[in-house]
């Protein structure tokens, strides 16, 4: 059963009987495996750390749900916790001002030590990114294909690669990497 921990991202379950990997079952199977990378990707998102936590938990407790049949465990867990943050993060009180965009939480100044200078200038770059440059990036960087990532934000797999091109781009400006033999060294690859 350690090899469901195991599968990638765009692995079907087809191999598996389909008994063994249903429910509570699977979210047990995967949580271990699964958890950090997917409160991770909400990070990545803008989430805080305690929404992501609690994002990623309600994730698997939905994949317990009686019923529940899932193909592609992966994407469905970041499907199921990025609609999970977006829920949290409507509020019922008005606010006076609407941020203008995501800022780092750090829920601790442990937390921000942990993190180092660079990581925590990068993880700022990432949050100052528009939503959708920001979202394809995190399902890139979560290993996903350009149309995997297309389907789950439910745009065209172009419309994918153009807003993660857009990303690579405004993150290079930004660190300093264009015209420093960054592309040079790329092309070398």
């Amino acid at each position: 059963m350690e090899d469901a921990a195991e599968l990638r991202v765009s692995d079907p379950l087809d191999r598996f009987s389909p008994v063994e990997l249903q429910g509570r079952d699977l979210a047990e199977d995967l949580h271990h495996a699964e958890f950090p990378g997917l409160v991770r990707f909400l990070l990545l998102h803008g989430a805080s750390w305690s929404e992501a936590q609690d994002a990623a938990q309600d994730a698997f407790t939905q994949m317990c749900r009686p019923g529940t049949n899932i193909r592609y465990p992966k994407a469905w867990l970041r499907t199921v916790a990025w609609r999970s943050w977006l829920r949290q993060q409507v509020r019922e009180e008005p606010c006076e001002e609407v941020p203008d965009r995501p800022t780092a939480h750090w829920d601790s100044p442990a937390h921000a030590v942990e993190l180092g200078v660079e990581e925590r200038r990068v993880i700022e770059m990432l949050l100052s990114l528009p939503s959708k440059q920001r979202a394809a990036l995190a399902w890139t960087l979560d290993g996903f294909t350009t149309q995997e990532s297309a389907a789950a934000m439910g745009i065209s797999p172009e419309a994918a690669r153009q807003n993660l091109s857009r990303a690579r781009a405004t993150l290079k400006t930004r660190l300093g990497l264009e015209g420093s033999g960054y592309e040079a060294a790329e092309e070398d690859r």
